[in-house]
């Protein structure tokens, strides 16, 4: 796959500049000067090139969208990060001249520069991983961060008894291990889980019936297996259920076919403001550009547009300042880790409309 195209950054312009005026992107602490020099090491290749790709469109989008009312725009520098020991590639852009570098997004390249020490230049990892080096700030679209305002939401809604519903596969027990230490840290009872088992007699069916003729103790639902909403809503609203479905954003995706999503009336989520709200000039041009991606991949976009809004506010960005980002309200915490709070939304006739952003508002 070839990563940088002139003509896919062509069609972007084009779309940005038929966008009239520019979007005002949070100014806080000016742009880098015009002698600066940003460095993106991000996979040219292999299975996490195309999440690379939509994150690549999402920056570009946010820096030309900026950079037509700026004369002292920073240079943008491309590397591959799986071409070389990204200890090694990070000495390689500093020599290049680059001030500045954001990257790597796997894991296991971020661990190798939290373990290398104070590195050479500030990076900003587009991941998350224990520990901490000098001069990294480490920026994730982590399920943390949607399940710690999850939890702040069920308090809200005075919620006391949530019931976790998982399933069998890695990543739904692992959600569930998030949120029942999310849940504990804050509350001194153990969430009860159901394991779904798709296999039974009835399948989830039967299980969502089961759950709703026994304990009555439960006052919210958890799924921890976002994928099962499209199955575990519509048979909550079938048994006349009047506990609320809480899940994942992945559960949401509003680039599927509208006739269905009728059926998730009443789920509840948190996600990114962009793919909650209004959109922006740079997120009408990449839709204008490009085929809309999958959810998954629009939210890189957004990913990769704040990271260009966090590099142009780097300095607030070191005071400890909140920023009102396309992610959501982002602000460094304990060792430069960025803590990203989403916006929550319910489905209603077919539509996720917002009800709790992050400055705390309900509507």
């Amino acid at each position: 796959m070839r990563f940088f195209s002139n003509t896919r950054v062509a069609a972007l312009l084009l779309a940005l500049l038929a966008a009239g005026p520019a979007w005002s992107a949070p100014t806080q602490n000016a742009p880098q000067s015009a002698q600066a020099q940003i460095a993106l090491l991000l996979p040219q290749s292999g299975r996490m090139a195309k999440a690379a790709e939509a994150i690549r469109d999402g920056f570009l989008a946010a820096y030309y969208q900026d950079s037509g009312k700026a004369a002292d725009s920073p240079s943008l520098r491309f590397y591959d990060s799986d071409s070389q020991d990204i200890v090694t590639l990070l000495a390689r852009v500093k020599a290049d001249g680059a001030t500045l570098a954001i990257g790597p997004l796997d894991r296991e390249r971020l661990d190798k520069l939290v373990k290398a020490g104070p590195l050479p230049l500030p990076v900003l990892a587009l991941n998350s991983v224990e520990g901490y080096a000098d001069n990294l700030y480490q920026f994730a679209l982590a399920p943390e961060d949607e399940i710690l305002r999850l939890v702040q939401w069920l308090d809200q809604q005075k919620i006391r008894q949530p019931l976790i519903l998982s399933a069998a596969d890695e990543g739904s027990q692992r959600l569930q291990k998030l949120f029942q230490a999310a849940w504990q840290a804050s509350h001194d009872n153990v969430p009860k889980v159901v394991t779904l088992d798709p296999a039974r007699k009835g399948g989830i069916v039967a299980d969502i019936r089961d759950i709703t003729r026994q304990d009555k103790r439960q006052d919210a639902l958890f799924l921890a297996a976002p994928a099962l909403a499209r199955q575990v809503q519509p048979a909550l609203t079938y048994f006349h259920s009047s506990l609320p479905l809480y899940s994942l954003s992945s559960a949401w995706d509003p680039t599927a076919d509208a006739s269905g999503q009728k059926d998730l009336d009443g789920l509840r989520f948190c996600d990114l403001p962009w793919m909650l709200e209004a959109a922006r000039p740079e997120q009408d041009a990449l839709y204008q550009s490009f085929t809309r991606p999958v959810s998954g991949y629009d939210r890189l976009q957004a990913f990769g547009a704040d990271a260009w809004t966090l590099v142009k506010s780097w300095s607030a960005l070191a005071d400890g300042e909140p920023l009102s980002l396309r992610s959501g309200r982002v602000q460094a915490g304990p060792n430069r880790h960025l803590r990203r709070t989403p916006t929550c939304a319910e489905v209603r006739n077919g539509t996720a409309l917002v009800v709790w952003s992050p400055d705390g508002s309900s509507r």
